[in-house]
């Protein structure tokens, strides 16, 4: 069974991540692909022979079995339900939507129309995170604290959307339900409260009244305690690689400890000095995407089922929704 598939949004993460993945996965048809801006449609159609639209009802007639949604935040809960009440599965990328309430909306509409609704939340498909949780369940380590950092030097203008938090949620949205989500994921127990503090660093933050660093302080069940730090304002320059992680697992029966800055830096001398990034998404290995993608067709196919549900996704975008309210407030609030 060949899957029909649709592309909504051809920019950023389509280029970066999923363009390519799409390309080596077999049993997989893409046919069409589905920008406001009709270069970019034509382009990431050209590039994987379907064809190119501009308008979503005529992409939406079309005969598809899942779409895509790969483009801003504020758009992710119009566009997938449009595409679910119109009989196709959707996989869109994190977070689920801007707001919880748009989310739970979502997932009705999924249930509803008996359609699969996947949130590509792809931290839980990087080989890195999926070995350190084998080791952590054969070793018996017992987690009980995790700090999970993940910082870059946004590299974007002032008026681009991921500053605006009316369409990004924010750094602690945007970036922060990938460590909200991986520390459920890890502790495998819910939250209980959160206390957290923002900061805003970087002249883009300030201009645009918005947290540019962000560090969530969350209790979980079992007297389980998760730090989560994100930031957009960390003072690389884009090219010494955006991203950043680092991880400190303490656990009753051990320690695990991850950053990449463990390893030693690799130069290249030219006319300048520079370290080289061999992904173009420190943040995640590549192959991540592609493994998610396999998976979520097979899920589609009713060959597996998800690793990460839209309910998961649901729960991390509330943490970070409750982090938002409690670093208002200045107090902790109960999730």
């Amino acid at each position: 069974m060949e899957l029909k598939v649709g592309i909504i949004g051809c920019g950023n993460i389509f280029n970066l991540a999923h363009k390519s993945a799409l390309k080596r996965i077999e049993g997989v048809k893409v046919v069409a692909c589905m920008d406001i801006d009709g270069e970019r449609a034509r382009k990431g159609a050209e590039e994987l022979g379907a064809r190119a639209f501009t308008n979503l009802d005529e992409f939406l007639d079309l005969d598809l079995d899942a779409v895509l949604v790969l483009t801003p935040t504020y758009t992710h809960s119009e566009l997938a339900i449009r595409a679910l009440k119109a009989g196709k599965h959707v996989i869109v990328e994190k977070p689920i939507a801007l707001t919880v309430e748009e989310g739970e909306k979502m997932i009705r509409t999924a249930e509803r129309e008996g359609l699969h609704l996947l949130v590509g939340h792809v931290r839980r498909f990087d080989k890195r995170w999926l070995q350190m949780k084998e080791i952590i369940e054969k070793r018996n380590i017992l987690p009980m604290h995790i700090r999970k950092t993940e910082v870059q030097n946004l590299p974007f203008p002032r008026d681009y959307w991921y500053w605006d938090e009316k369409r990004s949620g924010g750094v602690a949205v945007d970036l922060g339900v990938h460590v909200t989500d991986f520390l459920r994921w890890f502790f495998e127990g819910e939250p209980v409260s959160v206390y957290a503090v923002g900061k805003s660093i970087k002249e883009e933050a300030r201009a645009n009244g918005t947290w540019d660093h962000f560090i969530m302080m969350i209790a979980f069940e079992g007297g389980k305690t998760g730090i989560a730090e994100v930031s957009w304002a960390y003072p690389y320059p884009a090219r010494y690689g955006v991203f950043y992680h680092h991880v400190d697992i303490i656990g009753r029966n051990g320690r695990i400890r991850y950053t990449p800055l463990d390893t030693p830096v690799v130069g290249v001398a030219k006319a300048n000095f520079e370290m080289p990034r061999f992904s173009p998404l420190l943040s995640t290995f590549p192959e991540a995407f592609e493994m998610e993608l396999r998976h979520f067709f097979n899920v589609i196919k009713g060959k597996d089922e998800p690793r990460v549900t839209a309910q998961d996704a649901l729960i991390a975008l509330k943490i970070a929704e409750r982090a938002k309210e409690s670093a208002m407030k200045g107090e902790v609030v109960e999730v």
